[in-house]
């Protein structure tokens, strides 16, 4: 993203005065996010919050390494990374308490992490926090509740009301160029522009309990991630970073919520692993798994990220991790917008490309849960006996992108590795030695095996990548940008396609490759174009 800063009190073309580029509605690690990413690039952020403190339990507790290279991007990476908890496996047990199947990860990752953590969601928001309020350009204000919202060509109006009797006026109004909902599954921005949420049939009622035990490696014994598919009632385990744990059981037909607000009921199901006597509860609370997904993502100026736009079942741990992939998403294309680079109509790759890969995520946790919240033992038994008769699941890898934003071959047919994550390894450079991104910097990144990768390109397409910020980067240790990719992962990922150069967008996703030195000005061209010609009249 650009490091220029937006110009106050901008006056967009409808004449109205804008207050702020981007107003946010929702801080969560989701809106936290979001804010650091376009508070890096100079624009002027304000975030709404209507709770005057922030949640002091956790609620996610999983992300993948795709994930911690976006946290990496956003400089919090390191600093959490020793509160987590590494993993590669994911333990499923059958009816009969036996190992059921194994899912894992790729390791090595492609994004330079390790696959998976586990990690305490209070620690997470405390990073994120100080990454948004870092820049001088995000002012985050707690204790107010979005109450309205009015749509103009250029801007929007968000009205805003005081949460507490404190001083100063109880209502005010917000003019800001875009506004985002980050505000959870029940968003009053997704409310109030119309937006409906589509059923995907998934919704059962489970007992979450958090523990935290006296001693550190007392359920050491315990997969850090597991499910017991137990008709009785299914269980999951799962660590929330190296101290605390959490069970969910799920309640069985004709069980009600109030049945549970005594804790000794939670106790009496946690009895087989802990006790008061060992163990402090944290939590002990019934919440709804839904499969939502919002129709669309934007309407006008105003967008959903995160929860407002989709719920999933946790059975893969990424509901968290979809709201800061669409985070991630929105903001890049959001800070070309405010720069001028493209027009408003980038925000429309958002639905192509958020709404396809949640969807794909939401449909495989259902599946999961299925085989989870079978309760008919003769039916558990049965699917016990196929599943252990069965191959071990391949590694779980993401979806790649589907459509949106992505380049195509000379065929019209994606090309190669468009919309898969970009590869990310140790490499050593003019400025050091570490991962790839440490080295370059954020944003995009033009990647070729061998020479300068700005060898052959027109003065327009070298204006573009500078426009763009792009970073640069040649696999030929004494070429111009040369870079010596010290596990050879980089080389082996653009010869694996038979690629002399990738293109990748600010959110680690491949724009596009190019097989030949001559086929990266074509590349651009096709940015270029899906971008809208850059102009300094671009309407924002």
């Amino acid at each position: 993203m650009g490091n220029g800063e937006s110009s106050h009190r901008a006056r967009p073309e409808d004449g109205a005065p804008t207050d702020v580029d981007v107003a946010i509605v929702g801080y969560g690690p989701v809106g936290q996010a979001l804010a650091a990413h376009l508070g890096r690039g100079g624009h002027r952020v304000a975030v709404f919050e209507r709770f005057e403190d922030p949640y002091p339990l956790p609620r996610a507790v999983h992300i993948d390494h795709e994930i911690m290279r976006l946290l990496q991007g956003l400089g919090v990476a390191y600093e959490l990374a020793g509160e987590m908890l590494a993993i590669h496996d994911y333990r499923w047990f059958g009816a009969d308490g036996e190992p059921l199947l194994t899912m894992h990860s790729p390791n090595p990752s492609s994004s330079g992490w390790e696959p998976d953590y586990l990690f305490h969601q209070p620690d997470l928001e405390t990073a994120l926090d100080a990454a948004a309020r870092k820049w001088p350009s995000v002012t985050v204000e707690r204790g107010w509740s979005a109450e309205s919202l009015e749509q103009h060509d250029a801007h929007a109006d968000l009205t805003l009301r005081r949460t507490d009797a404190g001083a100063g006026s109880p209502v005010r109004t917000v003019h800001a160029r875009w506004v985002i909902g980050a505000d959870g599954a029940n968003s009053f921005v997704r409310d109030a522009c119309g937006i409906s949420l589509r059923d995907l049939g998934f919704q059962e009622r489970w007992l979450v309990a958090d523990v935290i035990p006296s001693e550190m490696n007392a359920l050491a014994a315990l997969p850090p991630a597991c499910q017991w598919c137990d008709p009785r009632r299914p269980t999951t385990h799962v660590r929330s970073g190296p101290r605390h744990h959490r069970w969910e059981f799920m309640l069985l037909p004709g069980e009600r919520a109030e049945d549970f607000e005594d804790a000794q009921r939670a106790w009496s199901l946690l009895a087989p692993w802990c006790t008061p006597a060992d163990t402090e509860l944290t939590r002990s609370t019934v919440y709804e798994f839904r499969s939502l997904l919002a129709e669309t993502m934007r309407d006008g100026r105003a967008l959903l990220v995160g929860d407002a736009a989709h719920l999933t079942p946790p059975f893969l741990g990424q509901g968290l991790c979809s709201g800061l992939r669409d985070a991630a998403n929105v903001a890049w294309k959001l800070d070309l917008i405010l720069r001028g680079l493209a027009p408003a109509t980038l925000l429309d790759s958002v639905d192509a490309e958020r709404l396809s890969q949640n969807e794909w995520i939401i449909t495989l946790a259902i599946g999961l849960g299925k085989v989870l919240c079978e309760l008919d033992p003769a039916a558990a038994a049965e699917r016990d006996s196929t599943l252990r008769g069965a191959d071990q699941p391949p590694p779980l890898e993401m979806a790649p992108l589907s459509g949106g934003l992505l380049g195509r071959g000379e065929d019209g047919a994606p090309a190669p590795l468009a919309g898969t994550l970009g590869v990310q390894a140790r490499v050593r450079g003019a400025s050091g030695e570490g991962l790839l991104d440490d080295v370059l910097g954020p944003g995009f990144a033009l990647i070729t095996a061998i020479g300068d990768p700005l060898d052959g390109l027109a003065a327009k397409d070298r204006e573009l990548l500078a426009a763009l910020g792009c970073r640069l980067a040649s696999l030929e240790a004494g070429a111009p940008h040369g870079v010596h990719d010290l596990d050879g992962r980089l080389g082996a990922w653009l010869a694996g396609v038979g690629a002399h150069a990738a293109l990748v967008r600010p959110d680690l996703y491949v724009f596009a490759t190019a097989a030949t030195p001559a086929g990266v000005p074509a590349l651009i061209d096709d940015l270029r174009s899906q971008l809208g010609a850059p102009t300094a009249t671009t309407t924002t």
